[in-house]
Order: structure tokens, then C-alpha cells, then sequence
């Protein structure tokens, strides 16, 4: 079994455990898949995006989500797009710049709910901060494989579980 499948499905069975162990909120934060080369501020996922994203959703689809959050930017939605197909949901979409209402909903979560965050490098880091996660490392330009849950309960309590899906780009 070559080892990318042997992470996906480790990752899989952890987040499964997770999202039922406890009762609380389960928040799945991740970047984007792969950027296309169009020189534009909204380009699309690139065809290896497409893959990653493929298998984004094969991880996740055992992990009980009820709600995808995306930003208005086409990557994100068509990174989330395998998974809301999958599970019959229709993503919430943020704004890119406005972290704030995100976090909120997110905080407004009731303990048994599970939400999948598709964003970007310089949102994700903040928006683990703002739930309670601490300081995570910075996403580098070319990461896309990082995928990062955070367990939190109205008792303030938060857990954050760093992983990583698909084909590395460390």
C-alpha cells in the first residue's frame, strides 16, 4: 500500500474518532488546493489541485461533516467542491477578508457539529488563533497538504491535531 493511501486513511480514522469521541465541535481547516499558472487574483485550482482535492474528499467522507465554509475566491469553492458534492452540502461562502464572521460562525458551532474550512495561507494560521488553537506555523507559499482539526467544547477547551493529506509539498 503505498504510503499516501496508508496517511489518507490514518487521517480518515482519526478524524472519524475525533469527530465522534467528544462531545464537541469539530472544525476541519484547509488551504486550497494547488493554484492554476493564470496570473489573476481569482485563478482556479491547477488539474493536480483537482486530484488533491479528489482526495481531500475521500479522507473526509467518514467524518461526519454538516457544514462546508469556503471563501468567495474559485479555488476554494472547487477545492471544496468533490466533498459538498459528496455529502449533499451547499458551502457557505466568506468573504476572503472578513475572518471575523468566520469565526464567529464557527464559535457558534453546537457541540456535535463538524464543519470542513477551505482558505488560504495567511487566513488559516489566524483563524486557528481566533478559536483558541494558538500559534500555528506559517504556511509556506508552495504547502498545500497540511489539513488541521481543531476540537473545542463550551467549556473553552480546544485540541488542534496537525496532519497531512495527499502527495506531500514539503
Amino acid at each position: 500500500m503505498p504510503n499516501q493511501v496508508r496517511r489518507a486513511l490514518l487521517a480518515a480514522v482519526l478524524l472519524s474518532w475525533l469527530a465522534s469521541a467528544l462531545p464537541a465541535a469539530t472544525i476541519i481547516l484547509v488551504r486550497h488546493a494547488e493554484r492554476g499558472s493564470a496570473m489573476t487574483s481569482d485563478v482556479p485550482i491547477s488539474s493536480v489541485g483537482a486530484e488533491r482535492a479528489v482526495v481531500l474528499s475521500q479522507v473526509l467522507k467518514d467524518t461526519g461533516i454538516q457544514r462546508i465554509f469556503v471563501t468567495a475566491l474559485l479555488r476554494t469553492r472547487q477545492t471544496a467542491a468533490p466533498i459538498a458534492i459528496r455529502l449533499h452540502l451547499e458551502p457557505v461562502v466568506i468573504p476572503p477578508d472578513d475572518t471575523d464572521a468566520l469565526v464567529s460562525q464557527l464559535r457558534a458551532l453546537n457541540d456535535d457539529e463538524t464543519a470542513l474550512v477551505v482558505g488560504h495561507s495567511n487566513t488559516l494560521p489566524l483563524i486557528v488563533e481566533r478559536l483558541g488553537g494558538g500559534k500555528i506555523a506559517t504556511m509556506a507559499d508552495s504547502e498545500y497538504d497540511r489539513l488541521i482539526v481543531i476540537v473545542t467544547n463550551l467549556s473553552g477547551k480546544t485540541k488542534v491535531v496537525t496532519m497531512r493529506y495527499g502527495k506531500s509539498t514539503q
